[in-house]
């Protein structure tokens, strides 16, 4: 028996028999049935459009790369352009990412001369003629807003079966693949000044009638800019395009449905401005805890828990989450619309109130920040101007604000007065390691100005409370030692020796603090290779480190067997150990003869 001449679905390429009116497949109708897309190299010829829709118009180069076919059947546009492939002006370099709608390509703009990104739609929807009636509709609307937060769309090109947009190329990653770098535990302060942004994009949008309707952390990208990091909203209007098509119940759900409103999920026709502030609720949810608060593999479960179920308090699942962002949080997340913040300004301003704390300084005057703060019962702190420096091994970009970090580790002597001040007494497990160097509690003659020992995470974290600082992130305490030129010692790439630190030795021990000046860092800072191992503030985690947020990381994050980072070396450890980036991590309470601190505190 032979069977009918087939062929293949356009939408999931799977085979297709002649009678056949949809895919068994995917469901796809079959009357525009064509090979399955193939990959074109070079110039790709696309056949004649269908009937014009008012699209933008786009600009045209001298020999244009889409002519007409003869004609007949219109062939299938590619699944995939490949590098070189030009679409109008736009000359493709590169695929940055492809999703449920599409694929998104780096693209260079060859009548500006730029780069753009390029968003082809799949070929399922594009030959969706509604959608191409809203894709020509929403042209205009989309090509004229601007704001400094959202991508900004330059273009719209409807070739064929073809339909792409182009748009702004942001360099960075999206909202949810940064939170990860911070393991889930953003800093509440770059909560407060990424999500505000995004507040004021998606506001500026409502008033003017611009509602998202698909609002999620992947579809808010993260750049880095000579001030700091700043958001940048996309896809303004691609839900409103593709609305009550396929597409909504197919690879895109997914990832939307977390994020959906209860009327959304019931009458989706309903969704107005007061939808996307939901949706803004469960995105300052996940970055304040980490998760989504309706989590399940099954659509449908998660839709129902959007319109049924109250979400558990962010204070539940992360304890420093302040009471008021978490009443905040809640009220966004009302079933009733009427109960959320009624606009974008109003969950802004309510914002701003409940991470009041974690404001950025207010500018200073324009006078420079002293070099040095001159210590009275304290050592003196160095300043370590803002700016960038090569971290780790493999020497990623990290941006830190300034700070000041002790010229020396704590002293013997100046951790004596904090116990005689303040009766600090630890009672873990190991306490009767405490200050085990001492001598019935007092510092032994000759050590006085030698780095103090014997002290845990805990007991430096106290210390540092009392003289009103802080222990170093691990990456102030790096940059200290390596300055912005990458250093692999902090003097500089010179072999170690007996004059620039205390190392290397089976028998002895500590050296008075700043013993060995042409061992000082670029900032001349001191015994930041040798002498004692000194505790950082972060949680071990390689990863972390390796592939952590690009400004001011700091990894508080506690692991299942926490474990906290030690840095610079001792006197025992031979010269490896006095490489600018070489660590290690110990428990909280464990005290040794090799380990000390120093601090730090904000500028």
């Amino acid at each position: 028996m032979i069977d009918a001449p087939s062929s293949t679905c356009a939408a999931c390429g799977a085979r297709l028999t002649e009678a056949a009116r949809f895919c068994a497949s995917c469901g796809q109708r079959t009357d525009e049935r064509a090979l399955a897309p193939t990959q074109l190299r070079g110039t790709a010829v696309i056949g004649p459009a269908p009937a014009p829709l008012h699209a933008v118009p786009t600009p045209r180069a001298s020999g244009a790369t889409f002519s007409a076919a003869p004609s007949g059947d219109l062939p299938v546009p590619p699944m995939r352009l490949l590098p070189g492939t030009k679409l109008s002006v736009y000359r493709i370099e590169s695929v940055l990412g492809e999703g449920g709608m599409g694929v998104v390509y780096r693209a260079r703009d060859e009548a500006r001369d730029r780069t753009v990104a390029l968003k082809c739609l799949h070929t399922n929807l594009a030959g969706d003629v509604e959608i191409r009636r809203r894709f020509a509709r929403e042209a205009k609307v989309l090509g004229a807003y601007d704001h400094p937060d959202v991508v900004k769309v330059f273009d719209f090109v409807e070739q064929g079966h073809l339909l792409a947009i182009v748009m702004e190329y942001v360099e960075g990653p999206s909202l949810v693949q940064h939170l990860g770098k911070w393991r889930g535990r953003m800093p509440f302060s770059e909560v407060r000044s990424l999500f505000g942004a995004v507040l004021a994009a998606v506001g500026h949008g409502h008033d003017r009638g611009i509602v998202h309707r698909d609002l999620k952390p992947d579809n808010i990208l993260v750049t880095r800019t000579p001030t700091g990091l700043m958001p940048k909203v996309v896809d303004f209007g691609i839900a409103k395009i593709l609305e009550g098509t396929t597409y909504t119940m197919t690879g895109a759900l997914l990832g939307t449905c977390r994020y959906m409103s209860p009327e959304q999920v019931q009458r989706p026709e309903r969704a107005d401005q007061r939808s996307d502030i939901y949706s803004l609720g469960i995105t300052l949810y996940q970055l304040a805890c980490g998760e989504v608060p309706f989590e399940s593999s099954n659509h449908f479960a998660v839709m129902m828990s959007h319109v049924h179920d109250a979400p558990r308090p962010p204070t539940d699942k992360r304890a420093d989450v302040p009471p008021a962002l978490s009443r905040l949080i809640l009220d966004a997340l009302a079933k009733d619309p009427a109960q959320r913040p009624p606009t974008c300004a109003a969950f802004r301003a309510r914002l701003g109130e409940a991470l009041s704390d974690f404001a950025p300084e207010p500018p200073s005057s324009g006078a420079p920040l002293p070099a040095t703060l001159r210590g009275k019962d304290v050592g003196d702190m160095v300043l370590v101007p803002a700016g960038a420096f090569a971290m780790g091994q493999g020497r990623r970009a990290v941006q830190l604000d300034a700070f000041y970090l002790d010229r020396a580790p704590v002293t013997n002597r100046e951790f004596a007065a904090f116990v005689d001040v303040t009766g600090y007494r630890p009672e873990d497990a190991d306490a009767a390691r405490f200050l085990h160097h001492f001598r019935f509690g007092k510092v032994p003659a000759g050590l006085e100005d030698h780095p103090v020992v014997f002290v845990s995470w805990d007991d430096a974290r106290a210390y540092a409370t009392w003289a009103g600082k802080r222990l170093p992130s691990e990456a102030e305490w790096e940059k200290a030692a390596r300055g912005s030129d990458g250093r692999k010692y902090p003097w500089g790439r010179a072999e170690p020796g007996p004059t620039r630190a205390n190392y290397g030795k089976l028998r002895g021990g500590t050296t008075p603090v700043g013993a060995y000046p042409e061992g000082a860092s670029p900032y001349g800072i001191m015994d930041l290779a040798g002498n004692v191992w000194e505790w950082c503030e972060d949680y071990d985690d390689p990863a972390f480190y390796a592939d952590g947020p690009p400004q001011n990381p700091r990894n508080l994050k506690v692991p299942a067997r926490p474990q906290l980072v030690m840095r610079g070396g001792s006197w025992l450890y031979g010269p490896r150990a006095l490489r600018t980036f070489w660590r290690t991590s110990y428990e909280a309470r464990y005290r040794f003869a090799g380990g000390g601190f120093r601090c730090a505190r904000s500028a």
